[in-house]
Formats: structure tokens, sequence, C-alpha cells
């Protein structure tokens, strides 16, 4: 097993080389801070035939702010964010998708890195030779992915994918945490095979069957009636409600239901982000964003001036927002839409148009809400 001194040292080495290339007083602060923190749950992801190359402390949003870290290994990068539950993500360096700068300013630049579950983080910017947010990107972007590792297994050995671990190159299983790790055995096609054939089989009987049995009965003549039917007067059936409820802590309103789907409250940031998905027609997603302790705010993706809303909270307002962090709104504007009152806390409704008829359905559900 990797023991905590090995771990202990790749976390300190990758520290070490990025402090060398940064002169500011403040980032040696900022970095132990984080090591302290983030350390322990980032070395659970480190191998003893790991390098670290780069430690980066940086904020990732998750509808407000969150301290975390940044552990750039040879071939994958390890995110760790927030206090009191830490969370983390392995990033493979050699993968589809890759990152951009979402919001660049003066004194710090903002990511959008395409990953299993993409997230936007901010860096800060320090005087010294590197860029740091600048050189964090660039591990993560299409031209370094094919770049030679810094360091090389002999042949004989490889890496567990799991646990980091160095086993023997042909191994099919993990001899430090036991998890399969060979080539995936090729299933067999013949059973499937067979299944189908039966199933064809017994559709073809239940035909001749069904056939058999119809020809046998007589076709019964209608009855005559006695008297002229009268001609009974059109029925309206009941139409059932286009909308459905829907509901969070301290709120109320109402969504679209006919061609829509609403996903479980997802719930983020240690419960303090509770996120509910609506998927409809043409690829049209909103997003509803409650924060019960905080108020709603576009952040640093606005574009332009809030435009007033009407609605039963105490205050409300649109935004135009470009490039935020969710995959509908990657590389365009998005309208959201910002509800704060002090009976709920704050509601951001984001979806992904600013103007026709999914911004008047984003809309329709943001004048439906109402306290409780």
């Amino acid at each position: 097993m990797t023991t905590g001194q090995d771990q202990s040292e790749t976390l300190q080495t990758a520290a070490a080389r990025t402090r060398s290339s940064v002169a500011d007083p403040r980032f040696p602060g900022a970095v132990d801070q984080a090591l302290e923190y983030f350390g322990p749950e980032l070395a659970t992801n480190v191998g003893r035939a790991d390098v670290g190359e780069m430690f980066v402390p940086l904020e990732v949003w998750l509808g407000r702010w969150d301290q975390g870290a940044a552990l750039v290994l040879q071939d994958r990068v390890v995110l760790a964010w927030g206090f009191g539950e830490v969370r983390t993500q392995v990033i493979a360096r050699k993968r589809p998708g890759g990152v951009a700068e979402v919001d660049v300013q003066p004194d710090a630049i903002t990511l959008w890195i395409d990953c299993d579950q993409p997230l936007n983080v901010r860096v800060e910017r320090y005087t010294g030779e590197m860029d740091v947010p600048t050189a964090f990107a660039d591990t993560l972007r299409q031209e370094r992915r094919e770049a030679a590792p810094t360091v090389a297994l002999p042949p004989s050995e490889a890496q567990c994918p799991h646990c980091f671990e160095p086993v023997r190159a042909d191994a099919e299983f993990c001899p430090a945490c036991g998890r399969h790790i060979g080539p995936k055995p090729k299933r067999s096609k013949k059973l499937l095979i067979i299944l189908i054939i039966a199933l064809l089989l017994l559709l073809l009987l239940v035909g001749v069957a069904i056939a058999l049995l119809s020809g046998d009965d007589e076709p019964t003549p209608p009855k005559a009636s006695a008297t002229p039917a009268e001609t009974a007067e059109p029925t309206a059936e009941p139409t059932a409600d286009a909308f459905r409820r829907i509901t969070g802590p301290g709120w109320e309103g109402r969504a679209p239901r006919e061609g829509w789907k609403i996903s479980k409250v997802e719930r983020l940031s240690d419960g303090k982000l509770l996120v509910r998905t609506l998927t409809g027609p043409d690829g049209a997603v909103i997003r509803i964003y409650h924060t019960p302790e905080e108020d709603a705010n576009p952040g640093t993706f606005r574009t332009g001036d809030l435009k007033p809303l009407e609605s039963n909270a105490a205050e409300g307002s649109v935004a135009t927002v470009k490039n935020f962090g969710t995959p509908e709104c990657e590389g365009r504007n998005c309208s959201d839409l910002l509800l704060n009152d002090p009976g709920w806390g704050g509601i951001a409704i984001l979806v992904n148009a600013t103007q026709g008829e999914r911004l008047e359905a984003a809309t329709a559900i943001a004048q439906s809400i109402e306290k409780r």
C-alpha cells in the first residue's frame, strides 16, 4: 500500500515546483492553507508511481464560490473542494473535452473545465514568472494531452487506475484494492441470438392462434333500432391541467407539464444549493437553483444590465449570462431570472435562451412562484 509519507512527498513536491515560479508573497500562505485542508483528501488519489507537477489553490463554483485546490499529476488532475464536506473529482489529461477561459480579470481567471462533472473554477493571479491560472489551464488543453509523461514505469509494471498502486502489466486484478483491471472478457452473443429466435417463434405462434380463433366467429349484424337514434350533444372531455405543482423550502410554483420532464432535487454544497432541472422539447433546458440562505445572483457571468421582472418575490430581475457553467449554456448567452425574497431566500431560473418560447416558459415559472 502507498504510505502517508509517499503521498505527502508527492503533494509537497508539486507545491514546491509551483512556489519556485511564483514570487508573490501571498502565494505560500495560500498553498499552505490549501494543503492543510485539502491535502489528506487529495492524497487518497496519489499512487507510488505518481509525480506531482503543480499544486494550485482555487475556488469552485456550485451556486457560490467554494474554496478548493488542484493537484496536477503526470496523467491526471485531482480537484478537491468544499469546507465541511470535501469532494473530489479526478480529470484525465488525455480525454475528450477541454478547458476555456470564460472570465478574465486582472486579479483572477475563471476557467470552464469540460469533464464528467463540468466545473467552473476561479484561479487567482500572482506576480512572478508563472501566470498560475494560464499554466493550470494549459495542463488540460488539447495540445498538451500528447505530451510525454514526467514519469515512466518499467514495461513489466503498470498502475492500478482505481487505487494507483503498482501492479504487473498483465495483471487482471489489483493486489492492493482487489478490483478488476484486466481486459473485459468478450460476451458471447450465442445466448442472445437463441433468445431472439425463441421470441420470434413465440410471436409467430401467437399470431397464428389469433388468426384461427377470429376465423371461426361469424360477424354479428347490428340490431335495428325501433326508433331513430337521437343525436347526442357532444360532450367535451375534461382537459388535464397543463401545469404541475413544484415546491421547495418556503416556496411553491407551477411548471409546464406536456413535453417537459422534471428531475429530482440535486443537493450541492452540503445542501445549501438545491437544483432541479426541467428538460423540454427541441433541447429546451430550464434549471431552478435555490439557495435558501442567500440571495441569487448571476455572478461574474453577467453581460449587460439587469432587467425588471414582475413576480411575487420581493425583488425580481432578469440577467443575461454568457458561458455559464452548464453544458447547454457553454459558448452562448442564456437568461437568468433572479427571485430574492426573505421568505425563501434566492431562486435563479436559468434557461438556454434569451427570447422566444423557452424564455416565456421560464418567465411563467418565475411569475408563478410564491410563498408556501
